[in-house]
């Protein structure tokens, strides 16, 4: 059999543009393609990477609303917070690694922290519009696939501070695309709960949380509950947990920094341990932790400093520190646990007796 042989020298090295890279290998900047029909779709990750940044302005206590609409293919994201440094937008939405997210002092414990999420949405739409307004000045520039068309000077103007942007999928590498409206609540849903206080506004319909994760398993369980879902709070840590009486195995919403780690990760693992450890300590038994974790639902969220995914898309977290040098998660997650939990079953004996028939009837 002949075997071919392709030359490989000096002129098959090649050297892409920042957009061009993107529009190459979309995959490795939002993962699936995908027509919409799938929540992992990349048009979802385009709105989550422009929801982020404005998720980390209100964190950070600037603006406590963002208002979306999608109108056929256009999106439109309006948040309320400092705006982008003048200057600097183009830069920020046109060239890799170049923005905030990497100094800590200004952005805490983000969300979007990699200096990409927004130029792969330039990158991978036909048009795309930022405008940002500061200090009573405004510049605006709009794009074609990465590429610049147009950018206006600076300019008064009277418009509340903040960061309107526009786009519309590139329909070339998101072929046949739709927007499925069910997606989008979900993903607004999550942003809520985990950022009480925030309102958005999707299409006029209003999206907020008053009570935070314990409004996320309410809504997701209903009446199935064998007893008051237990909410448990600190600074940097939030969980809800309940039992269910139709439900078998475990279900959990594990969240990090607000992103949704929809394939768990350290956190949530830590998570599973620590619920068994707590209950078998509480109640001086070896049970078995499938008898213990048996129809639970469980949300928890973690706030993490400069944390560790699996990939851009985020949605596994690989952190074993809650900061650089840091007490690890698996640690901290089990003190919180250890503390909070016990503290809970000891105040209300009624629950404690109702989970231990649960799980001796496992």
């Amino acid at each position: 059999m002949e075997v071919k042989v392709n030359n490989y020298d000096d002129d098959s090295i090649k050297s892409l543009l920042w957009f061009e890279h993107i529009r190459e290998r979309p995959g490795m900047y939002i993962g699936r393609l995908g027509d919409g029909s799938n929540q992992g779709d990349g048009i979802y990750v385009l709105l989550k990477e422009v929801i982020d940044n404005a998720i980390d302005e209100y964190r950070g206590g600037y603006g406590k609303s963002i208002e979306i609409t999608i109108k056929e293919n256009r999106v439109t994201v309006r948040d309320y917070g400092r705006g982008i440094p003048l200057k600097s937008m183009v830069d920020c939405v046109s060239k890799i690694n170049t923005g905030a997210k990497f100094d800590e002092s200004v952005y805490d414990a983000s969300v979007g922290m990699n200096g990409v999420g927004v130029k792969a949405v330039n990158a991978l739409s036909t048009y795309f519009k930022i405008e940002c307004s500061k200090e009573g000045k405004k510049k605006s520039a709009e794009f074609s696939c990465g590429q610049k068309t147009s950018e206006s000077n600076i300019e008064k103007s009277n418009e509340q501070d903040g960061t309107y942007v526009s786009f519309i999928p590139d329909d070339t590498v998101f072929e046949d695309f739709h927007w499925y409206i069910d997606y989008v609540e979900k993903m607004l849903w999550d942003y809520v709960y985990l950022n009480v206080g925030l309102t958005i506004l999707l299409n006029g319909k209003k999206f907020i949380s008053r009570n935070g994760l314990l409004d996320l398993i309410n809504d997701n369980v209903g009446n199935e509950v064998l007893y008051s879902p237990i909410h448990l709070k600190e600074e940097n840590f939030e969980c809800a947990l309940v039992h269910t009486n139709k439900r078998y195995g475990e279900e959990y919403f594990s969240y990090v920094n607000s992103q949704n780690t929809i394939y768990g990760g350290t956190h949530q693992q830590a998570f599973r341990e620590a619920v068994v450890k707590t209950v078998r300590d509480f109640y001086k038994k070896d049970f078995d932790p499938s008898d213990i974790r048996n129809s639970i639902v469980a949300a928890i969220s973690i706030k993490v400093r400069s944390p560790i995914f699996e990939s851009q898309t985020k949605t596994k977290l690989g952190s074993i520190y809650m900061e650089p040098e840091g007490q690890s998660i698996r640690n901290y997650i089990h003190d919180m646990i250890g503390r909070l939990l016990d503290k809970y079953l000891h105040v209300h004996p009624e629950v404690a007796e109702v989970l231990l028939k649960k799980i001796m009837e496992s």
